[in-house]
């Protein structure tokens, strides 16, 4: 065992020091200097650190010690198995009197072995210690598989705000196994993922949670029936002027009927609207049909400065009703059918390829029983959508959109 890490260690040590022993001649030009890259491959390999405290958290364990003062040493190597058969390292210069051990996926005791390495590839023997990670986030989050409208939902709570997955599978074609259908990626606190598509006859399903390093949950089952819905054409639906409702800021470009026209793309598609209004704001659109909603989609203006800042709506309301009053106000003629909030997926500032594609794939809201919304399942054909706050916050009143689509049940 120890001839094979040794022998690893001189495999990467061999294009690190190799690099290291270029920095002298790069930065000497042509004065003559002495050699400050000897390595004296008769030295005894370092002496081990000492003092070590070990600090257990979710996952993963904190090694604290005193580095030996040992000119020869380079690096402090800690080598553990994550689970049998798979095992990992990590590595900490010199410099450092700390290691962090990632990948643990249980809570028992873990053995470790900490080598000090040296500039001539010697290795001291091992040190052993023990750790005992806490809880990890992939146990810790957990996980709810529910039937929806045209398919099935897995509601899940990440409380370590970890990057983890979640993989959906099951019987759809009736074989007595299931299959892997689709992986849902997570770092929120909390996210309601659905699959759409799925016939609406009973099937088994399951799920189960995977971190990054192939740690896995349980795994939660179901037989779960999706319900029935439709898409709700946009062929008949047109522009409502309400008193105090927002009007297009450009309505020659981005005018009321792009936010309709399936045309999730173009940078100068969607609509933008006023500047002189405070928020909230209000957009109403006539369906021209009697629907009952389920879902919908809200894809935001698809240009770099609206995304996930400025104009970009946070929060926003749906409202619908039959026969509104004509003097625009929420009154009994309006029904709440539901309040969201559009939630940037990945934590940070920095907008990331991954928010990018998430906006632009568009983002899917259910219409659910709720204090805002206690019947949210009654026949509508006027939509209002009021926009509470932007990624500018609550004062600036700009507000784009860059396509909605709706689903449901059309009422005969």
């Amino acid at each position: 065992m120890k001839n094979r890490m040794i022998n690893f260690i001189k495999s990467s040590l061999r294009g690190f020091w190799g690099l290291l022993l270029l920095m002298p001649v790069i930065g000497s030009g042509c004065k003559e200097e002495g050699r400050i890259d000897f390595i004296d491959g008769s030295a005894p390999a370092p002496a081990q650190v000492s003092n070590v405290t070990v600090r257990n958290a979710p996952g993963e364990a904190v090694l604290k010690y005193t580095v030996p003062a040992d000119e020869n040493l380079l690096y402090v190597w800690a080598v553990y198995d994550i689970r049998p058969g798979v095992t990992h390292e990590t590595k900490a210069s010199y410099y450092k009197d700390s290691l962090v051990l990632e990948g643990f996926g249980d809570t028992r005791i873990y053995d470790v072995n900490l080598y000090s390495v040296g500039k001539n590839e010697k290795v001291s023997d091992p040190l052993h210690v023990q750790v005992a990670p806490l809880t990890p986030s992939v146990l810790l989050a957990t996980q709810q598989l529910a039937e929806t409208f045209g398919g099935v939902s897995v509601k899940v709570e990440n409380p370590g705000k970890a990057n983890l997955a979640i993989v959906l599978m099951g019987d759809t074609a009736h074989l007595g196994y299931q299959t892997y259908l689709y992986t849902f990626y997570l770092s929120m606190e909390k996210a309601n993922f659905s699959l759409r598509g799925l016939d609406t006859i009973s099937s088994n399903y399951s799920a189960y949670i995977r971190d990054r390093w192939n740690n896995m949950s349980d795994t939660i089952e179901a037989t779960l029936k999706p319900w029935y819905e439709e898409f709700i054409a946009k062929d008949s639906w047109r522009e409502v002027n309400l008193p105090d409702d927002a009007p297009a800021l450009n309505p020659d470009n981005q005018r009321f009927d792009n936010m309709w026209d399936e045309n999730y793309t173009d940078h100068n598609g969607g609509a933008y609207f006023s500047q002189s209004l405070p928020l909230p704001q209000t957009i109403t659109i006539d369906l021209g049909k009697t629907v009952t909603l389920s879902r919908m989609k809200m894809w935001p203006r698809n240009v770099v400065d609206d995304r996930w800042k400025r104009a970009h709506a946070k929060r926003f309301e749906v409202w619908g009703s039959m026969s509104p009053n004509l003097d625009g106000s929420y009154d009994e003629s309006w029904i709440p059918l539901g309040k969201f909030e559009c939630l940037k997926p990945m934590p940070g500032e920095t907008i990331t390829a991954e928010d990018i594609a998430y906006a632009q794939a568009g983002i899917e809201y259910d219409f659910e029983v709720s204090d805002f919304a206690p019947d949210p399942f009654v026949p509508v054909r006027y939509i209002r959508v009021r926009t509470l706050e932007t990624y500018a916050g609550t004062t600036i009143s700009n507000v784009s959109y860059q396509e909605f689509s709706f689903w449901g049940l059309l009422m005969k």
